[in-house]
């Protein structure tokens, strides 16, 4: 008996014991990744929020290009990286990156001047901006489309988890041993080493070794791997050349247009406010609880994060982008007005802001993996996350001189012009891909390269 491979149910079948193992741990390693990016920023944050600013001697400008640097190396990274890896493969550059990372996480505990901080941020952005780029398009492409939302969801949550701990862990430095501030810096390397050791022995992707022709090692990487002797709509996925100007062709313009803005306005506030948490909230009357006000903040879009994730596969995409972005424009506008009100209601707002932010955080690590085909995946997310990145470092870089020439109230204004804007852009191009093949959701506004071709299969 024959089958249509566009009609093949296995790969949406019920998972076994061996392929739900596997996909965890795919998930725990490319989570790693996730964890290490939310975890860095909160380290540099926390750092600079402490004792590490004085002893190092950090100026405002430093203070700028410091809280500016992990993102300015994400830029590079995703954006150099993630086309190197669609040329040479997933696998090989999924070591390389937390290899680099570990090595500058260890040079931060000997720092003694603020540009050795900005100079190790930049490389350690370059490592965090090639993960963006390998991580979640590998779990992306071993994922069942009805739970594809859960598990890439997942890697957002582990951002969040991993910006919290790093928070918790500085605020507690801080508060008891505020000379330990090199501890806070250099943390960074334990995640680093326990996501280098789950990731040794992972395969590369299936998706991509067919989109280069190799279409035997990649039905036999879903068969011992996945447990799979039918690989679904695999086989579908067309042989590629990986040519970074696929981007910009006219089928997929307006998808990487929308993957790099709607991303960067959800990430530019966000950066901003929670880098500069402390000092915000004390313009907005927290006073000497500032800094725990801060760690409460990530809490909250950390909860926000998980009623997401949640109801990412069951709701669809566009639910989950399109309400919350406006949802912070309008918090921010509120908290814009904490002059003129009593001082709860602009903290209400501000938290109402990050509870918002975190809801439409999945996206970001949903979106940009399920629109772009599997030659240029990696280069996709690259791109859109270094553009991202370099919206995010104009926001914290920026924030100082806004502040402290113009107010608080503007900083939140301007911002909320952002996340309004983004969400406009939403409404108008976010697609809706929810329980899609990932083939189809990569190429059906691409009818010269995606054609569901009828193979068949005769069962193993």
């Amino acid at each position: 008996m024959t089958t249509t491979v566009g009609t093949r149910p296995d790969h949406d079948a019920p998972l076994t014991p061996k392929a739900r193992h596997f996909l965890q741990r795919l998930t725990l390693a490319t989570g790693g990744g996730m964890f290490i990016d939310g975890f860095v920023f909160a380290t540099f944050a926390s750092a600079m929020a402490g004792k590490a600013k004085s002893e190092l001697g950090v100026s405002t400008v430093w203070e700028s290009w410091i809280s500016a640097s992990v993102l300015i190396g994400t830029f590079f990274g995703g954006l150099l990286l993630g086309y190197i890896t669609d040329r040479i493969g997933r696998k090989p550059m999924f070591t390389f990156d937390l290899l680099l990372f570990s090595v500058c996480a260890l040079l931060l505990f000997f720092v003694t001047a603020p540009w050795q901080v900005f100079v190790l941020g930049i490389l350690m952005g370059l490592a965090v901006g090639a993960d963006y780029s390998i991580g979640s398009p590998l779990l992306g492409e071993f994922a069942q489309r009805k739970t594809r939302g859960h598990y890439l969801g997942l890697l957002e949550i582990g951002w969040n988890v991993g910006y919290v701990i790093a928070y918790l862990i500085g605020y507690l430095i801080n508060t008891y041993e505020p000379g330990w501030w090199r501890i806070i810096l250099g943390m960074s390397i334990v995640p680093a080493v326990i996501s280098l050791i789950i990731r040794h022995g992972l395969p590369e992707s299936p998706r991509w070794l067919v989109s280069k022709g190799r279409t035997d090692e990649a039905v036999a990487i879903y068969r011992d791997e996945l447990d799979l002797q039918n690989p679904g709509d695999l086989l579908d996925e067309p042989e590629q050349e990986t040519r970074w100007t696929v981007l910009f062709s006219k089928q997929y313009i307006r998808r990487t247009l929308f993957a790099s803005l709607s991303w960067s306005a959800i990430v530019m506030p966000y950066f901003a406010l929670t880098f500069f948490g402390p000092d915000i909230l004390k313009s907005l009357g927290m006073g000497s609880d500032s800094l725990l006000g801060a760690l409460l903040g990530t809490i909250i879009a950390l909860i926000g994060a998980a009623i997401s994730w949640k109801l990412v596969d069951r709701v669809g995409r566009r639910m989950v982008v399109i309400w919350p972005m406006f949802g912070c424009a309008i918090a921010l506008f509120l908290a814009s007005m904490y002059m003129h009100l009593p001082i709860i209601f602009g903290i209400v707002a501000y938290f109402g802001y990050l509870f918002s932010y975190g809801i439409m955080s999945i996206t970001t690590g949903i979106y940009p993996e399920e629109i772009f085909p599997s030659s240029v995946r990696a280069s996709g997310v690259g791109l859109a996350s270094s553009i991202s990145r370099i919206a995010a470092a104009i926001g914290t870089w920026g924030l100082p001189y806004v502040r402290d020439g113009f107010g608080v109230s503007t900083v939140l204004i301007i911002l909320a012009v952002v996340s309004a804007l983004g969400g406009v852009l939403s409404y108008a191009w976010a697609p809706e891909t929810n329980g899609k093949a990932l083939t189809e959701t990569s190429h059906e506004n691409d009818p010269h390269t995606y054609q569901r071709r009828s193979r068949t299969a005769q069962p193993a």
